[in-house]
């Protein structure tokens, strides 16, 4: 359920202002407050916050932070495969902090491989041989 709402050009409020879609902003910032909560049936949330409607959708705060910066803190990652970043030797970030993964095209003696920061420097994680059955 969309809540909206219309302009009808001629009404005009105490302040003389006379509201038009040109000049609904001379009016200062709208406010919209919701003093019954629109049920959960009606495709609301229930809620009277920002807040409290995510929590009560079941989402955190994940909901609301940028696709290219996703914190995770705690939990699984799991059924996806990751790939890592990659870089040539001469582009690697800062190792700061420990931890991070890249995958580098040329860093183990000019060949790929996974390394690994210990907060200083990039450690090259060993490569094994191919899988197989």
């Amino acid at each position: 359920m969309a809540i909206s709402g219309s302009v009808t050009r001629g009404f005009t409020y105490a302040t003389g202002v006379e509201i038009t879609a040109a000049n609904l902003n001379e009016l200062g910032e709208p406010t919209v407050s919701v003093s019954t909560p629109i049920a959960i049936a009606s495709g609301g949330t229930n809620a009277t916050s920002a807040s409290a409607a995510r929590t009560s959708l079941g989402i955190g705060t994940i909901a609301t932070q940028a696709s290219n910066a996703v914190a995770l803190t705690g939990g699984t990652i799991s059924g996806t495969i990751m790939t890592l970043r990659s870089y040539a030797v001469s582009g690697v970030p800062s190792a700061s902090p420990a931890g991070q993964m890249i995958y580098v095209t040329d860093g183990n003696s000019g060949a790929a491989t996974v390394a690994v920061s210990d907060g200083t420097n990039w450690k090259v994680v060993a490569l094994g041989a191919t899988i197989s059955t």
